[in-house]
């Protein structure tokens, strides 16, 4: 019985050995701000493939709200926490549009719901910004601090890259999650969203009071 038990454990941990290396890996991309400390990086169309079979991985998008609410989400997203938001209060002169503010509490937000769903700091993480590098990588790294060490960057997004010819020149219409055929929808579970002073808990005093005006 002491034998069949090892050999069961055995096997059991050489499928999940086996189940890590189903990912495949992409090359390290060369924009330096797109690269991380764990250095995994991922098409988005091989991390739906792990995901799909590997129901305790988890995605996270990293996006903005109104990101979502126009340009949609994985159907298979969990994690929904934007490292930035709109701040409608001032202007981007090199954008020409809204500036941008960041979550301050974007990590601790992201931890509590790990937490909340028991994932291990060995489980397969992969987290989707629009394109894969100014949001994403950031996020992969500050998670590596906390000592997640499985976190995979998708290397084309959600929206993709730009297309450098033809009809769509300069638009997003090349692979990332919602031009690879994966599911996506612009329906998306209220549980799953991120709201201001959802989080309210984890903010400082001053900042939570706010949230009560």
């Amino acid at each position: 019985m002491k034998n069949r038990i090892l050999t069961t454990l055995a096997i059991l941990t050489a499928t999940t050995y086996l189940n890590a290396m189903d990912i495949v890996k992409s090359p390290e991309p060369k924009k330096e701000k797109a690269k991380t400390t764990l250095g995994l990086y991922v098409t988005a169309s091989e991390a739906a493939k792990y995901l799909d079979t590997n129901k305790n991985s988890v995605l996270i998008d990293v996006r903005s709200p109104g990101e979502l609410k126009f340009i949609g989400a994985a159907n298979r997203m969990d994690i929904h926490v934007p490292l930035m938001t709109v701040d409608p209060s001032k202007y981007n002169q090199k954008q020409g549009g809204y500036a941008m503010k960041k979550n301050k509490y974007a990590i601790d937000e992201i931890v509590y719901e790990l937490n909340k769903k028991s994932v291990n700091k060995d489980e397969a993480i992969f987290v989707t910004c629009r394109s894969g590098s100014t949001r994403a990588a950031p996020v992969v790294n500050a998670l590596a601090k906390k000592g997640y060490t499985n976190v995979w960057t998708l290397v084309d997004g959600y929206e993709g890259g730009k297309a450098k010819d033809g009809n769509f020149k300069g638009e997003r219409v090349v692979d990332g999650w919602l031009h690879s055929g994966l599911d996506w929808s612009w329906k998306v579970p209220a549980e799953k969203l991120w709201f201001e002073c959802k989080y309210k808990d984890l903010m400082s005093k001053e900042d939570s009071l706010k949230c009560s005006k």
